[in-house]
């Protein structure tokens, strides 16, 4: 088998196949030798902001000379982005290895009487069995789909992060908050610090109660310390009181961060990433020798530098280094992609647009899948954002929506001209033409329609 057989063969398997367990996807750990105890992991869940929350922190450790795994979903373009080793993704050939090891691994437990695992047990699987192999020092996992229940609960983690928690996925996850944070709090363990952001609602109730529960230390990340600064050509800077800043005499309160210019909302991710940036280098879980080394060799370089000054500079520069494709990306000239694909990520998008391109007409190409509650993201869309044209078209595969029937739903909330394209390419191309210098486009509502224009812009020469 190729690495284009490899990958065709696990994309043929069910997302949500049969009714798997943790214990039966512990047998298939077992009989891999159980390698996801083998590397310190950090589990990260939420409803948005998962993925950035990975690539911020990934980027702060890296900073500050530590390997980190880095285990995502969904991917974009091709599925070799859901595996990554710093900033570099698993290799073709390193993927064929591993999904062999894992493929014959599950033929073996299907023998003894275990239920073959769905898709993202096997991509998870994989994933342990090569970072068992990198030996990084961290990883950082992502959630697939809500947090009792994913694969990636039967992980032990050093630390939990909980991002934006939001109504999304009910049909799994329950049709309120409150069962939403529950599936979500799921990953909390007993001895294992929580950060999470504080939302001010239900959720924040939930998460605390299950902390109590518990009885672990609990972080909180409070939105009304975090401050937009200033919005430049290519920079934000914001600011975020925390509690390491009275801790750290090297610097002044509150800090000023700096990220390269994205949504607004990247803010809030980032002050977590920062929160568990200080925690993880304040207390590294090798308890000290490697940073301490770290510093050392710095030191010795560069001139006298204390361990707080040094992680401070390296949460600075991992914040301002950070890079994730299709979170208010531009991939061409004004023309951007935005993963919003829910009702809390669409009202984010809709703040960033109003707040930073104020002196442009806005066009929205939109599309999205069947199993959202497009009605409010569209509604949302239209109430807060005025546009000088709207395109809609559909995303591949059995969870397209048609375009008439999203046209129909725009149309009882905006006047604005509307267009319908059958395919994403024709969108682009509509797109393009529409493009001016006083305008911008902005393609929001799908991660399947991100991930298609990711891909045209690589196959453009």
């Amino acid at each position: 088998m190729n690495y284009e057989e490899a990958v065709a063969y696990l994309l043929d398997i069910p997302k949500f196949a049969g009714k798997t367990t943790h214990e039966n996807l512990r047998g298939f750990l077992r009989l891999l030798g159980n390698p996801h105890e083998q590397i310190p992991a950090i589990h990260i869940a939420g409803t948005n902001g998962k993925g950035s929350t990975c690539a911020f922190l990934s980027s702060i450790l890296q900073q500050a000379g530590y390997q980190v795994g880095v285990f995502t979903s969904p991917h974009l373009v091709k599925i070799n982005e859901r595996f990554r080793l710093n900033d570099s993704m698993i290799s073709n050939e390193e993927f064929l290895i591993i999904f062999e090891k894992v493929r014959d691994a599950v033929e073996t437990g299907l023998q003894a009487g275990l239920v073959y695992p769905n898709f993202f047990e096997f991509v998870f699987l994989m994933a342990v069995c090569w970072y068992e192999v990198q030996k990084p020092d961290y990883v950082i996992y992502e959630t697939g789909l809500g947090g009792r229940l994913d694969a990636t609960n039967v992980l032990q983690p050093y630390l939990t992060i909980l991002t934006s928690i939001g109504m999304d996925h009910m049909q799994y996850l329950g049709n309120t908050l409150e069962q939403i944070a529950g599936e979500k709090t799921g990953i909390l363990k007993a001895n294992t610090p929580c950060i999470y952001l504080c939302q001010k609602d239900v959720t924040e109730t939930v998460i605390q109660r299950r902390g109590e529960e518990l009885g672990i230390l609990m972080l909180p990340v409070e939105k009304d310390k975090i401050t937009i600064d200033e919005i430049q050509e290519q920079t934000i800077d914001f600011s975020y009181v925390n509690r390491y800043d009275s801790k750290y005499s090297c610097r002044k309160q509150p800090v000023t961060y700096r990220m390269k210019k994205t949504a607004l909302y990247q803010a809030e991710n980032a002050a977590i990433a920062i929160e568990a940036g200080y925690y993880l280098l304040s207390n590294p879980i090798k308890k000290g020798d490697k940073l301490k080394n770290i510093v050392r060799s710095i030191s010795e370089a560069d001139g006298e530098e204390n361990t707080e000054e040094f992680v401070h500079k390296a949460i600075c520069r991992g914040i301002y280094q950070m890079n994730w494709q299709g979170r208010m990306e531009e991939i061409e000239p004004g023309i951007y992609v935005d993963g919003a694909h829910n009702e809390p990520a669409i009202r984010a998008f809709c703040d960033t647009v109003t707040r930073i391109y104020l002196d442009k007409k806005i066009i929205l190409l939109f599309a999205v899948a069947s199993d959202k509650r497009y009605n409010e993201m569209i509604r949302i869309l239209c109430e807060t954002v005025s546009y000088e044209k709207i395109i809609i078209t559909a995303i591949d595969g059995v969870r397209t929506t048609p375009v008439e029937q999203v046209q129909e739903l725009f149309q009882q909330y905006t006047d604005c001209p509307i267009v319908t394209a059958p395919d994403i390419s024709q969108a682009w191309d509509l797109a393009h033409d529409c493009l001016r210098s006083d305008n911008r486009v902005f393609c929001v509502g799908s991660l399947y329609l991100v991930g298609s224009l990711e891909a045209k812009k690589e196959e453009e020469p």
